[in-house]
């Protein structure tokens, strides 16, 4: 068992072997920069170079301390190195503080979704009728379709569902078409969200119901819909979700010929009717790669409510996804997460705070649970390769996989490193300060990784 993580986690961090596929996903990244042009750059002579060999703690400490004391001083600094060889913490500075993490927070989300969904948790989108039965193509009764939260779900998905019923020859639907959408609350939009994040694809409503990420810019696949029926859902969200539910199921039902006697409508699945037809999402595994690889906000809000669902059994919520990621990752993974604020699941609301022990005790249990390891460390960035790391720290390509944190004057990013004797080390790199110097504060968080990439015991 040692020796095949030992191979497994080579195979992960190295990356050479064909086994982990590194498909570029970070065609555009769904968390917002907001981008400044005043920097903060220290003056050139206090940017020493790097040391090209790193031996022994101490020779760590000096180095670390350097980049720090070069940085800029308004900035508050937060940082935990710890080997995952010997489980020694190399490193701190304020790891006991509490930080705005920005995406960072989705190492959180990831972890508790691999530990309590399982990595295999598909997402259904299912079609249901209380007809008793079905005569000569009619359906005489209601039909409700009932959305679980799917963050990957399409309107291309959707017409598949729909065109099942088709393919049972049903031809007319005698009651009426409702859209349940009660697997979540109704508070579409995270805690302390800021209004103007509400209005990008990035900060998207998180409903039951994610069609194209309820993002109208990627609402391709609506053939016979007027622009001015979209644009009364919302400019380039999606902010009345049932809405363009009822404009899709209109354009389906018209397409597939399907005739509706009665309206298109919001509404609970009575707990007697019966199962038509599922869509079901891709493998867990397979989004949290999604999450972390791009930065995708919407996957991560989505994970949040449905583990908060599944774990209190009632609507998926902000307060209940909070509750049971804190606790999972408390009694799964030996977190103590006192003291942080865990609201959203992606790090997009400035009110999240942690500090860089409580992550790194979550990066920490990541690396050595042989269940879901393979699963976090593979969907993490790799430097210089993929995802929101594909063109940062190419200076030491394939030598760290690490989630990024982005937003005003906030640059966060954890994660793993190997060293220059191949020892793994894992990091959290905080820095919260001023909205102009994001740009300097992602330089200190480079040269401190591109160091450990040099160390030695």
């Amino acid at each position: 068992m040692a020796l095949l993580k030992k191979c497994l986690l080579g195979i992960v961090f190295v990356g050479m072997a064909a086994s982990i596929s590194t498909q570029v996903l970070a065609k555009h990244h769904h968390h917002h920069t907001h981008h400044s042009t005043h920097h903060y750059s220290p003056p050139v002579e206090d940017v020493a170079p790097l040391p090209s060999a790193v031996n022994g703690k101490s020779n760590l400490s000096d180095a670390i301390n350097t980049i720090i004391a070069g940085a800029d001083p308004e900035a508050s600094i937060g940082i935990v190195v710890k080997s995952m060889k010997s489980g020694d913490i190399l490193y701190e500075h304020n790891a006991k503080q509490l930080f705005v993490p920005a995406s960072t927070m989705k190492i959180l989300t990831a972890e508790a979704a691999l530990l309590y969904l399982g990595p295999q948790y598909k997402f259904p989108t299912s079609i249901f009728t209380d007809a008793r039965s079905i005569n000569k193509g009619v359906i005489d009764g209601n039909i409700y379709i009932v959305h679980s939260g799917d963050p990957s779900l399409t309107v291309y998905d959707i017409h598949d569902l729909m065109a099942s019923l088709k393919a049972m020859q049903i031809q007319r639907i005698t009651g009426n078409v409702y859209i349940d959408t009660s697997a979540y609350d109704q508070q579409n939009f995270g805690p302390g969200w800021i209004g103007s994040d509400k209005r990008y694809c990035y900060g998207a409503p998180i409903s039951a119901s994610i069609i194209n990420h309820n993002c109208l810019a990627s609402s391709r696949g609506l053939l016979h819909t007027s622009k001015a029926k979209l644009k009364s859902v919302g400019s380039a969200v999606i902010n009345d979700v049932i809405k363009f539910n009822q404009i899709l199921m209109q354009e389906s039902f018209k397409r597939l010929g399907i005739s509706v006697h009665g309206n298109i409508k919001i509404g609970s699945t009575p707990p007697y009717a019966s199962r038509l037809a599922t869509h079901e999402s891709k493998q867990l595994h397979s989004l949290v790669s999604t999450m972390l690889k791009k930065s995708d906000n919407i996957i991560a809000g989505s994970l949040f409510k449905k583990i908060g669902a599944l774990y209190t059994r009632q609507p998926g919520s902000w307060s209940n996804g909070s509750a049971a990621v804190k606790d999972i990752l408390s009694k799964q993974a030996g977190v103590d997460a006192s003291g942080a604020m865990i609201l959203d699941g992606s790090g997009l609301s400035p009110e999240n705070t942690i500090s860089p022990s409580q992550l790194m005790q979550v990066l920490t249990f990541a690396y050595h649970h042989s269940s879901s390891s393979y699963d976090f460390i593979s969907a993490l960035p790799i430097s210089g390769v993929d995802g929101t790391l594909k063109h940062r720290l190419t200076n030491i390509s394939w030598k760290v996989r690490a989630k990024t944190g982005t937003m005003a004057g906030v640059r966060s990013l954890a994660g793993y490193a190997m060293t220059r004797d191949n020892e793994p080390l894992a990091f959290v790199i905080m820095v919260n300060g001023r909205n102009s110097a994001g740009y300097s504060y992602k330089e200190v968080e480079d040269r401190i990784v591109t160091v450990l990439t040099k160390y030695s015991q």
